[in-house]
């Protein structure tokens, strides 16, 4: 997690789409490179406080894997054997019409990150039953 620097960000997540600020206060930047899409969330100190990488469907596109290895064309298997069998999962269905899925998400207590994985198990745009990795998201544990 480091200090921001827009045309950084460019180059690593592509084209900045959108830039605002919430209520809280907190600048959320979203970047669009097509297979995949980006948001950072910058806190008031000008400091990443957290990165989602997503991909509208299963993609060959490697640019975006984990330290691990774990990318868009990753299984929920590969996730359990990179990162094992600590790990919370939330389950959800069909929320909004994004299709049915579940989210795991492991901690690092030392590093103060959490990493989560996201998998919808049906695209919501056709009747593929097929699981895919959807969202990973990197944040930084506030104290």
């Amino acid at each position: 997690m480091e200090q921001v620097d827009i045309s950084s960000l460019e180059e690593k997540f592509g084209k900045l789409t959108n830039d605002n600020i919430n209520k809280n206060g907190l600048r959320g930047l979203e970047f669009d490179n097509y297979p995949y899409y980006a948001y950072v969330q910058i806190n008031k100190d000008n400091e990443i406080a957290w990165i989602s990488v997503g991909y509208p469907n299963k993609s060959d596109n490697t640019k975006f894997v984990t330290s691990r290895g774990i990318g868009s064309e990753s299984k929920f298997s590969e996730v359990l054997k990179a990162y094992g069998y600590n790990y919370v999962k939330k389950t959800y269905s069909d929320f909004m019409g994004s299709g049915d899925g579940y989210d795991v998400t492991y901690i690092d207590k030392e590093q103060k990150t959490s990493i989560e994985f996201e998998f919808n198990e049906s695209h919501p745009y056709s009747n593929k039953k097929e699981e895919f990795l959807h969202y990973i998201t990197l944040k930084k544990l506030m104290n």
